[in-house]
């Protein structure tokens, strides 16, 4: 009896690491995600928008500078921005794509890549539901969804989807 119980314990302990590296893989992996789809966003904002390429930072960060955010190179806004992005949506949806990873064994790139897009998919509740509230709320004005076209947004939300593709290596670094 007593090596049953020590077998299960060990089992679920081995299910806790597992789920621990999991959800730091997860992390990790939105945090890479997030900077690809801003690398993406900054490219469309200056090759196809014709605007600067931190111009998109730029508007994240007029939630807390507002419309001065917009305004020339505003380099409080461009950090704001960074900053806002990486740790507020970017970590966020690593964490859930890390229980998700979880909860349904993810281990391929391509599982990975799949549950990936619907995270990114998932993810769109951000400018549909959530900037619009906050930015209206604080500013009066969604600056957001003022700048940025919305088919631009998609497809940025389907490159950080599609990031989380790199969550098998990335865990694989996490776990060696």
């Amino acid at each position: 009896m007593e090596t049953t119980v020590k077998a299960k314990m060990n089992h679920e302990s081995l299910a806790d690491q597992a789920s621990k590296q999991n959800l730091i893989a997860g992390i990790l992996t939105g945090q890479a995600a997030g900077l690809i789809m801003a690398v993406v966003v900054m490219l469309v904002f200056a090759v196809f928008l014709g605007k600067s390429p931190l111009f998109p930072v730029q508007v994240i960060g007029s939630a807390l500078f507002g419309e001065a955010a917009l305004q020339g190179t505003h380099i409080g806004a461009i950090l704001a921005g960074l900053v806002f992005h990486q740790f507020g949506p970017s970590l966020l949806w690593g964490v859930i794509f890390g229980l998700l990873a979880s909860k349904f064994s993810v281990e391929a790139a391509s599982s990975a890549l799949k549950l990936g897009l619907v995270v990114g998919v998932i993810s769109m509740v951000g400018p549909y539901v959530l900037i619009p509230f906050l930015m209206k709320s604080i500013h009066g004005v969604d600056f957001w969804n003022q700048e940025v076209p919305i088919f631009w947004d998609w497809a940025a939300h389907l490159v950080f989807g599609a990031s989380f593709a790199l969550f098998p290596q990335i865990k694989n670094k996490v776990t060696n």
